[in-house]
């Protein structure tokens, strides 16, 4: 008997420059094979203004896909376990897709070196659904999901700027303001230390220090052995999404859950908060605002990072993402200078997909913070400044030496912290695709694990970059003073702390 395929489409909307405009559309289910219990899915993907290209930083964008499935008589979503195997799925001409060995989804990019817009109809995903426990004459809906990512190849980066003293930064053990960036190989380095007389890190990172292997973890105890091998320090490669989780990625995630979730995992805002609204109930949220970022505690970017298969990332690999193999910059930005704009921004078409700065900072570095954002009180929508850029230069449209936005200012990043233990014991693994029952991420390698669930404590994780209601100081790769800050959920937490995450390629 042949599996009943009731369609749900679903269009994951990212608005942008420098690829932007993300949408999956015509999803279908085909090609049943009863004897192994797989079958395909099938869709058309699109974004503008992609790129790959070999040469400096040699790296490219694309696009994490995964999937949701749930029976046509139950309310409940799943997470689609898809093919490891890269030749199980076809990938449309100008294209290539790489599984991930979990089954948790796929990336789609480019096959040869470009630019431009990437338009590819019938990707095939293979779904092993008899792994999910389905059978033949089930009756399924099922959506499939995109975020757009950006590659951070392997290599060797820079940690700090040799101004710990007075913004609490990474710094050689010696310690003084004179010195350059820690440089991170494959090797163990120097010793890693901040100030321990600024008190924002334990004894272990602010005293003793510790000791980093490019791409072979963490040495806490400082004794030559490494103690961690699976903390990502920053070395290897990784995927970054390119944007800050927005409202309209967060609404699809919630609408995807059960009421208990969703009620833990977002506050009804009626009127706009922040420049942020959602609302709805029960299992449907909507927002005005879908190409806003949203604001998050740890609790609720764990819970979203764990559903799509994703991870946070580490402190290390933060500075990794901005800096690159660059020499740093005493106090640089994530665009790798000290310019920044200065005047408050003006918007054109303000809350809409394609909203644009009606005066962007030419030739200087383009972020929102306290004085650029104190007409508007909120961030603004994602990639906003690559789509108003006058030059599309890192500057201008305030973009990392790899191509990843709004890294200073807007929201603030949340990172694994390594200054106390829960957060030097996070060991990379990935999301499952599926959260607990009361709406928590479950996975027990990341920091707050209570046994069972992400949530018991604000240890572990810390906030970088910047945001739209925080000075430009705070703004730059390096200042780790808002380290301090542990927003359990965005109820308890800054109206301007945010969040993205990454995952590990293989």
């Amino acid at each position: 008997m042949r599996i009943l395929s009731i369609v749900c489409i679903c269009l994951i909307i990212s608005s942008s420059a420098l690829s932007n405009n993300v949408s999956v559309a015509n999803v279908r289910l085909t090609n049943q094979n009863v004897t192994t219990d797989v079958k395909d899915i099938e869709f058309d993907i699109s974004w503008e203004n992609s790129w790959r290209t070999s040469a400096s930083p040699a790296n490219y964008d694309a696009c994490w896909l995964f999937a949701k499935y749930r029976l046509t008589n139950s309310t409940i979503w799943n997470h689609a376990s898809v093919s490891a195997t890269d030749g199980d799925h076809t990938a449309p001409a100008g294209s290539t897709i790489d599984a991930m060995s979990d089954g948790k989804g796929l990336f789609i990019f480019r096959d040869a070196d470009g630019a431009g817009n990437n338009s590819w109809e019938n990707v095939r995903i293979n779904w092993t659904y008899g792994l999910d426990g389905l059978a033949d004459n089930d009756s399924v809906e099922i959506a499939v999901f995109a975020v757009e990512m950006v590659y951070i190849p392997e290599g060797g980066f820079t940690l700090g700027d040799g101004n710990g003293t007075t913004k609490s930064s990474f710094s050689f053990e010696s310690f003084t303001n004179n010195e350059t960036a820690l440089s991170i190989g494959t090797t163990i380095s120097e010793t890693l230390k901040t100030d321990a007389a600024v008190s924002i890190d334990d004894a272990t990172l602010g005293t003793t220090g510790i000791r980093l292997d490019g791409d072979g973890g963490l040495d806490e105890d400082n004794d030559g052995v490494v103690d961690h091998p699976n903390f990502p320090v920053g070395y290897n490669a990784i995927y970054c999404m390119k944007y800050e989780i927005s409202q309209g990625q967060y609404v699809a995630f919630l609408n995807t859950l059960n009421s208990t979730q969703a009620n833990l995992l977002i506050t009804n805002q009626t009127v706009d908060d922040n420049r942020q609204r959602i609302s709805g109930t029960g299992t449907s949220w909507t927002s005005i605002y879908p190409e806003r970022p949203v604001r998050l505690g740890w609790i609720e970017l764990c819970a979203y990072l764990d559903w799509s298969g994703l991870r946070p990332m580490s402190e290390t690999e933060f500075e990794k993402i901005c800096r690159g193999p660059s020499v740093a910059v005493l106090r640089e930005y994530a665009w790798g200078s000290t310019n920044v704009f200065n005047s408050s921004y003006i918007i054109n078409g303000d809350g809409s997909g394609s909203s644009t700065l009606a005066n962007p900072g030419s030739a200087t570095g383009n972020a929102s913070f306290t004085t650029t954002d104190d007409l508007l009180d909120g961030p603004l929508r994602c990639g906003i400044f690559a789509a108003s850029s006058n030059n599309n230069s890192r500057e201008e449209t305030g973009g990392t030496f790899y191509g990843v936005m709004e890294m200073s200012g807007n929201l603030s990043e949340q990172a694994v912290f390594l200054g106390d233990p829960d957060g030097r014991d996070f060991d990379g693994s990935h999301g499952d695709g599926e959260i607990s029952s009361n709406g928590y991420g479950n996975v027990s390698g990341w920091p707050s694990f209570n046994g069972s669930e992400n949530r018991t404590n604000d240890s572990g994780f810390s906030v970088r970059g910047g945001g739209w209601n925080l000075s430009d100081i705070l703004m730059s790769i390096s200042n780790r003073a808002n380290v301090t800050l542990h927003p359990l959920s965005r109820t308890a937490g800054s109206n301007g702390v945010g969040g993205r995450g990454v995952r590990t390629p293989e």
